[in-house]
């Protein structure tokens, strides 16, 4: 399978360079079925090409046209990077598609009549032992241990080369889940002071994992830098620091994953919202930068909206602006704008004092109720209403209710 790899990422350079040429030269596009052409010619010629399955080697090809859909779709966005597909030093993942079968099916009814089905190939052999078995091709089947089972139609296998081993990512397609009717909402203000402040005054402290792995990175750095490169115990010191930063990544995946399911399921909510932020501009402060990185945002993010889809529920993003500047419940925005060292948000029109985050959770609240109705969130002293924000999609008028409580509440 190292070899393997080291074919694939040599056959997506070639299909790169192939691609840059033809529009050099001719000013062309190149398309995928045109390379899987000269694939067919190529495995017939060489065999080399032959020895890697076939099926890796198109979906090596259907990366690299992914990646240059990529690159013009941005070009006639005017987008400001480009983002040209660049030369891969090596690749870490082989990726081939399960084909479809017919299976005849005998219904059970008088006349038993046959109906005949197209269904995908079950790469999973279930054993009676620890390991079931993976049916790779052309290496037949492999040891593998499943943590769950398969649920749904499986489309694709992806075998993932990490520091610590194999490991293989099976894609399968399941029946969209029916979205719940908004009951509960709950609002979130990450930050880095704490990881998230609730909009009911809850936080969750920040781990800060790559700070605590910060002192043992150097080590292995400085280990790395006395050995020649290139020998034998350099190469045990570049394992030793890919699993550090593995397990390092490895722990905050995990604290998010386990994050994102309490405040959905633990806390029953089924309306979850937060800030749509830029983080990529955010991160260019070199003063926040590394901690900005090291919370990961942006998987939390990606990760709420993929539990919402799903288990069938709502996550929502809503514009970030002043949102730590204007007090929960007046709606007046601070006539000082207020720095990241002001943890505490005083009020100087209704006295009302609160945690920053607190403060900032709510009106994340409050702005996203505005939002269902279809209205627009409102600073009345110091700026103009803000551009209206688009209604989201909701298919009742029950649905359009959930915030009307909030809203009336003498408590806020």
């Amino acid at each position: 399978m190292l070899a393997w790899l080291d074919h694939l990422c040599d056959l997506q350079n070639s299909a790169r360079h192939d691609r840059k040429v033809a529009w050099e030269t001719e000013g062309e596009r190149v398309s995928c079925n045109d390379q899987q052409k000269k694939l067919k010619v190529a495995r017939e010629r060489y065999a080399d090409f032959r020895e890697v399955p076939q099926d890796m080697q198109i979906c090596a090809l259907e990366r690299t046209d992914k990646a240059f859909d990529g690159f013009y779709r941005r070009c006639e966005k005017g987008a400001a990077k480009k983002g040209y597909p660049r030369h891969r030093k090596r690749i870490k993942s082989l990726t081939w598609k399960l084909r479809k079968y017919t299976k005849v099916v005998r219904k059970k009814t008088k006349d038993a009549e046959k109906q005949t089905i197209r269904v995908r190939q079950n790469p999973i052999r279930e054993t009676a032992w620890k390991h079931d078995r993976l049916k790779v091709p052309k290496l037949g089947e492999v040891k593998i241990y499943m943590h769950r089972p398969l649920e749904g139609d499986p489309k694709e296998v992806t075998l993932v080369k990490k520091a610590s081993g194999w490991y293989a990512h099976i894609t399968c397609e399941l029946p969209d889940t029916p979205k719940v009717r908004p009951t509960d909402a709950i609002a979130v203000d990450v930050g880095t002071a704490h990881y998230l402040t609730t909009s009911e005054g809850e936080t969750e402290d920040n781990p800060r994992w790559y700070r605590q792995a910060e002192g043992l990175l150097h080590k292995h750095n400085q280990t790395l830098a006395r050995r020649k490169k290139g020998s034998h115990r350099w190469r045990k010191a570049v394992h030793a620091s890919a699993l550090h930063q593995e397990r390092t990544a490895n722990k905050r995946k995990d604290f998010i994953g386990k994050l994102v399911y309490k405040l959905f399921h633990h806390c029953e909510n089924n309306v979850l919202i937060a800030e749509d932020l830029s983080i990529s501009n955010m991160v260019q402060n070199k003063h926040l930068s590394k901690s900005i990185s090291d919370a990961s945002w942006g998987i939390f993010f990606e990760w709420c909206g993929n539990i919402a889809e799903r288990d069938g529920f709502h996550f929502h993003q809503v514009d970030p602006k002043n949102t730590s500047q204007t007090c929960s419940a007046c709606g007046k925005k601070s006539p000082k704008k207020l720095s990241l060292a002001i943890r505490t948000f005083n009020c100087s029109f209704c006295g009302t004092s609160l945690d920053r985050d607190h403060n900032a959770a709510l009106n994340i609240l409050f702005k996203a109720a505005a939002a269902f109705r279809g209205e627009r969130w409102v600073t009345d002293l110091y700026e103009a209403r803000n551009t209206p924000q688009k209604a989201l999609d909701f298919k009742n008028a029950n649905q359009l209710s959930l915030f009307d409580a909030l809203l009336t509440s003498p408590v806020l």
